[in-house]
């Protein structure tokens, strides 16, 4: 009899042990899905804003490159002279940046990813 309440006493502990790991591997799932979910929404909020100000910005120097574009062809008395001179200038810009785009583009963008996912803050 005692041999029996033995068993019965074993397997009401391991059902007990294995509700417990399954309670606790749940928690740490939802854990894990709650924390990349967090940031996810953190990295596309920062895109949605990059996007926002890069956009600003793009417009911004638009219209200030056609104003210097212009400004420039009034001075030389040849307006596609202006043009060219601005052109040029973000021609070489261009150029600069391909050069360096390694260090000063791709780099930063990957150091910010991993921050945002592997750091806590």
């Amino acid at each position: 009899m005692q041999l029996i309440e033995s068993a019965n006493e074993i397997k009401e502990r391991a059902t007990d042990w294995f509700d417990s790991v399954t309670e606790y591997a749940e928690a740490r799932w939802n854990l894990g899905v709650l924390e990349l979910s967090e940031k996810a929404a953190k990295s596309v909020s920062n895109l949605a804003s990059a996007l926002i100000v890069g956009i600003a910005g793009g417009l911004m120097m638009f219209f200030m490159s056609l104003s210097l574009a212009w400004y420039i062809g009034q001075k030389l008395n040849n307006m596609p002279v202006g043009f060219l001179i601005v052109g040029s200038v973000y021609g070489l810009l261009g150029v600069i940046l391909f050069i360096v785009r390694e260090r000063f583009i791709k780099l930063p963008i990957i150091n910010t990813f991993i921050r945002n996912f592997y750091y806590e803050k």
